[in-house]
């Protein structure tokens, strides 16, 4: 078989791919222009996809996109297709959670205020603060993002409930497990609510003036999932009038955040500038997510992470 590496990726890590198996010839291509003329015999390829290379590939089945969310990276031509698509579905979930607590501990503990008394050299006590055992989290979206962030949670004593398309499963460290249309109730319980939702056609603006409406006055909202899930004006409004008592936001509908968008000067909101992923395993999970699939693919094995074209995800 033949693997697309398009862009190319370091020598060193080709070459520990290349090392599965002496049935796989890896071209590791750093131009469009030679991409396409390769593209009628590759069998499957690891990065970048456009209507161009689909349109010449005579030969491909396989696609390892090197992200999870494809929002980007779905086109009409490759969602019609029967070619299978996989994604890097598992190798942020850790790190997410760490930074989605993070958020939640900085609330309660009165840091994102502290922080700006420290900057104004202020020494002055008395930012109340909230026992985490008393409150209920609510996660949008229980997948393996949403699993971590849960675990964490209830390691600090919180209630957890949570909606999700497709888990039924509900783990011992989450106290409701929810179909979708029950958002509304998730919303109206919690004192925390995070977003952990893919980018997909029915996604887009899911939090909106009505749902940041049901939330609590003293709850804080949290999205760590994608930028397009929240209508922004909706949020920053909510925010202004206080009918939410804070946001820690990592994505933004626009991104970067423009300058002078009033997000920057709430005192109640947290910003970080779309790093909630980062971590120095990140690039070596890709390689080896990348690596088990190629190996089940040589072997007829079901694929891991595989995408529902049509969703994104």
């Amino acid at each position: 078989m033949k693997l697309l590496i398009y862009p190319a990726l370091d020598k060193k890590v080709v070459e520990k791919i290349t090392s599965v198996s002496d049935q796989v010839e890896i071209l590791n291509i750093n131009s469009e222009e030679e991409a396409l003329q390769e593209i009628e015999s590759i069998d499957a390829v690891y990065g970048t996809i456009n209507p161009a290379l689909l349109e010449r590939a005579k030969k491909l089945n396989w696609i390892q996109a090197p992200s999870i969310g494809l929002e980007k990276y779905m086109f009409p031509a490759l969602i019609e297709s029967d070619i299978e698509i996989t994604n890097m579905a598992g190798i942020f979930s850790d790190v997410i959670a760490d930074h989605t607590l993070t958020y939640i501990l900085m609330f309660a503990r009165g840091f994102h205020l502290y922080v700006r008394k420290q900057l104004a050299r202020n020494w002055e006590p008395g930012v109340p603060v909230i026992h985490l055992a008393d409150q209920t989290l609510g996660i949008i979206g229980l997948g393996g993002i949403g699993m971590e962030i849960a675990s964490r949670a209830a390691a600090c004593g919180m209630r957890v409930i949570a909606t999700d398309a497709k888990q039924r499963e509900k783990p011992d460290f989450v106290n409701a497990l929810w179909e979708n249309d029950k958002l509304n109730d998730l919303l109206e319980e919690s004192d925390f609510v995070v977003s952990c939702v893919p980018h997909s056609p029915e996604t887009v603006k899911l939090i909106g003036e009505e749902q940041l409406q049901r939330m609590k006055k003293s709850a804080y909202f949290i999205n760590i999932s994608r930028g397009m899930v929240v209508d922004l004006a909706a949020l920053t409004h909510a925010l202004e009038t206080k009918t939410i008592a804070g946001a820690g936001l990592d994505v933004f509908e626009t991104e970067p955040l423009p300058s002078d968008h009033p997000l920057w000067e709430m005192e109640n909101v947290i910003i970080t500038p779309h790093i909630a992923g980062a971590s120095a395993y990140i690039q070596q999970r890709r390689v080896a997510t990348l690596i088990e699939n190629l190996r089940r693919y040589i072997s007829g094995k079901p694929l891991q992470n595989v995408v529902d074209r049509k969703k994104w995800f």
